[in-house]
C-alpha cells in the first residue's frame, strides 16, 4: 500500500479507549475517525504518523488532559470540533496544506497561549477559537481571506496591531470581547466588516478602517469605552444602529463624509 496522501485507501482510527497518556498512533493510518478520543481523560500527548490526511469532526474534543498533539505534515483537513474543549493543550502545529479551520475547531481551549496559523490557509470558520481565555497571540497567514462568525469571541489576551492584505471579510463578532486590543488597522484588500465586530474590546483606543469598507455595521464599536480615534474611508456611505453605542464618542469626533447615512441611535450612550 502506498503511503501518505496518495494512498487509494482510507484507514481509520475509529476509537480509542487506552489509559495511555502518551499515545503514538502506528503508521499506516490516513485519519482519525469522528470522536475517536473524545471524552478520553487519561491521554495527555498524542503524535500522529506521516500518511494522516484528516482528523475528523471532534476527534479529540474534550480531552480534558491533553496537552500536546503532533500533527504531521499530511493533514490536510481538521474538522469541526476537533480539538474542542481540550481545556490543556498549550500548543499546536497546523501545517501547510490545511485550507480551512471549521466550526469550534479549537473553541475553548483555555489555555492555548500562541498559535501560528499556516500560509494556504484560507478561512476560519464559526467559533474557531472562541473562548480561548489564555491566547495571547495569533499569527495571520498571507493567504487568510475570511475571519469566520466569533472566530476569537471572548479571547480576552489577544493582542495584534494589523491583519494581513488578502482579508475580505471579517464575519460578525469576530472579536467581540478581546479586551486587550488597543490599536488596529485593517487591510485595504477588507470589504467588509460584520455586526458587533469589536463590540466591548474596551481596551481598543484607535482604529483604521479600509478604504473599500463601505458599512458600518450594526454595534460594530460598541461597548469599546476607550475608543478615541477612528479612520474611516471617503466612500463609507452608513453607519448603523449603535455602531458607537457606548464608546464616548459624539458624531462630530469622527470625520464622517457629508452624505454619510447616520442611525439615529448610532452614538448613543446608555450611562445614566
Amino acid at each position: 500500500m502506498e503511503d501518505g496522501e496518495n494512498s487509494p485507501f482510507t484507514i481509520t482510527l475509529e476509537s480509542y479507549d487506552g489509559h495511555d497518556g502518551d499515545v503514538v498512533v502506528p503508521g499506516g493510518m490516513t485519519k482519525i475517525g469522528k470522536r475517536a478520543f473524545t471524552n478520553n481523560r487519561y491521554v495527555h500527548r498524542v503524535v500522529l504518523p506521516e500518511g494522516v490526511t484528516e482528523i475528523a469532526e471532534e476527534a479529540f474534543s474534550l480531552c480534558v488532559n491533553l496537552k500536546e498533539v503532533v500533527l504531521p505534515s499530511t493533514v490536510r483537513v481538521i474538522g469541526a470540533g476537533a480539538f474542542k474543549g481540550c481545556w490543556r493543550l498549550v500548543s499546536i502545529n497546523i501545517p501547510e496544506g490545511v485550507t480551512e479551520l471549521g466550526t469550534r475547531t479549537f473553541a475553548r481551549c483555555r489555555s492555548l497561549k500562541r498559535i501560528e496559523l499556516p500560509e494556504g490557509l484560507k478561512s476560519l470558520g464559526e467559533s474557531s477559537f472562541a473562548y480561548c481565555e489564555e491566547l495571547e497571540s495569533v499569527k495571520f497567514p498571507s493567504t487568510i481571506e475570511q475571519i469566520g462568525l466569533g472566530a476569537f469571541r471572548d479571547c480576552r489576551r489577544l493582542v495584534f496591531d494589523s491583519l494581513p492584505d488578502g482579508l475580505e471579510v471579517i464575519e460578525n463578532e469576530a472579536f467581540f470581547e478581546c479586551r486587550a486590543l488597543v490599536d488596529v488597522s485593517l487591510p485595504e484588500s477588507l470589504s467588509w466588516v460584520g455586526q458587533r465586530c469589536f463590540k466591548d474590546c474596551s481596551s481598543l483606543m484607535s482604529m483604521t478602517l479600509a478604504q473599500n469598507v463601505s458599512y458600518l455595521e450594526e454595534g460594530v464599536f460598541e461597548g469599546c469605552s476607550s475608543l478615541n480615534s477612528v479612520v474611516v474611508s471617503n466612500g463609507l456611505t452608513n453607519v448603523e444602529a449603535r455602531a458607537f453605542a457606548n464608546t464616548g464618542l459624539a458624531r462630530d469626533d469622527v470625520a464622517l463624509p457629508d452624505d454619510c447615512l447616520v442611525a439615529a441611535d448610532a452614538f448613543d450612550s446608555d450611562a445614566g
